[in-house]
């Protein structure tokens, strides 16, 4: 296990961000404050983005669902196809018998840094291989010089671990190509005080933003919320829930004149889980104006853009003036409750 309780730390950029310091309030992601101008002209959409993925042994543990691969196939599957990509796992090296696995690399390139559209499917089906907490303790200098090498004009960084440096000295390896880098920070605790404000300065040094995160269920919507960010789209409205079987919670949310599709984005824990969004409708003066049924009101569309095991993308369209409500719904629960995260976005 690493010095600091692993946590997770995701880096990516997103336009001008300043600042570093935690916020929020126990058991939600506690995010650093920034300003970030989505949404208007002072925006530029990053279009080379390189992730950087922890894949130390430690990760059986705090992510024994492999979340952070469900994340990262998340943001491939939002993210514009014409985006170029490009993935490394990181670790220490093998560890063993002394001598016998000397020269071994911290990190390996997962994917080299190509279009999305062509290559999901390889980059997708590489996570999911090579991705298994296997790679031994935690080296930041190997991770940020494989992806310095692989990806030399990345404009923005993921930078993923569950715990902090712990091969010998951190030497500032973040600033050797510093472009801004998302940090978040998942497990019970983020514990010494020495790791924790090495991932501050990581995006603070960099111009990007941290995250922290008690545990991995958040990571997914933590990554979507980047992705929204990256691609200069209003900050989603995020809904939490804990459900039973067959329980569902109405939310509600205002459409303007302007917006016409919605992307609605759920994500959970456990894949053996499965949420559905039931019921929706517009209310416009009292009135219903628009629903999923088509009768009595005109059709609100809902369509399916991308689904996983712990995910599922939804666009949501049709759509006019008015105020959205919507229902989400524990179609399969484990046992008990389970959580899950909605988040309702700009167009998609």
């Amino acid at each position: 296990m690493k010095s600091f309780t692993k946590g997770l730390v995701i880096t990516v950029l997103a336009g001008l961000l300043a600042g570093a310091a935690f916020v929020g309030t126990a058991g939600a992601a506690r995010e650093a404050t920034a300003s970030v101008a989505t949404g208007s002209a002072s925006c530029t959409a990053a279009t080379n983005i390189e992730a950087i993925i922890d894949d130390s042994g430690s990760m059986s543990i705090t992510d024994p669902n492999k979340l952070r691969v469900q994340a990262m196939d998340l943001l491939i599957k939002t993210l514009p196809t014409s985006t170029t990509l490009g993935g490394v796992a990181f670790g220490s090296g093998i560890e063993g018998i002394p001598g016998v696995f000397e020269g071994i690399p911290a990190a390996m390139t997962l994917f080299p840094p190509e279009p999305i559209g062509p290559n999901a499917a390889a980059m997708e089906e590489s996570l999911k291989a090579n991705i298994n907490a296997d790679d031994g303790a935690t080296d930041y200098n190997g991770a940020f010089a494989k992806a310095d090498a692989d990806d030399p004009t990345a404009q923005a960084r993921i930078f993923l671990t569950d715990g902090g440096h712990d091969e010998g000295t951190y030497n500032e390896a973040h600033l050797a190509h510093n472009v801004p880098t998302y940090v978040i920070g998942f497990g019970s605790g983020l514990g010494a005080t020495e790791d924790k404000a090495r991932l501050q300065k990581i995006a603070k040094d960099t111009g990007g933003q941290v995250y922290e995160l008690e545990d991995d269920s958040e990571l997914q919507a933590v990554v979507n919320k980047i992705g929204a960010a990256l691609t200069c789209q209003t900050p989603p409205r995020q809904f939490t829930d804990e459900l039973s079987q067959g329980q569902s919670k109405t939310h509600s949310i205002t459409i303007g004149a302007k917006t016409h599709i919605l992307r609605v984005t759920l994500t959970w824990a456990n894949p053996g889980d499965n949420f559905k969004l039931t019921g929706l409708r517009i209310k416009s003066h009292g009135k219903i104006v628009a629903a999923s049924r088509p009768k009595p009101a005109s059709r609100i569309k809902v369509s399916v853009k991308a689904k996983s095991s712990t995910f599922a993308v939804l666009n949501v369209s049709h759509l006019r003036p008015g105020t959205l409500l919507f229902s989400v719904k524990g179609a399969k629960v484990s046992g008990g409750t389970v959580k899950v995260t909605t988040q309702v976005g700009g167009e998609s």
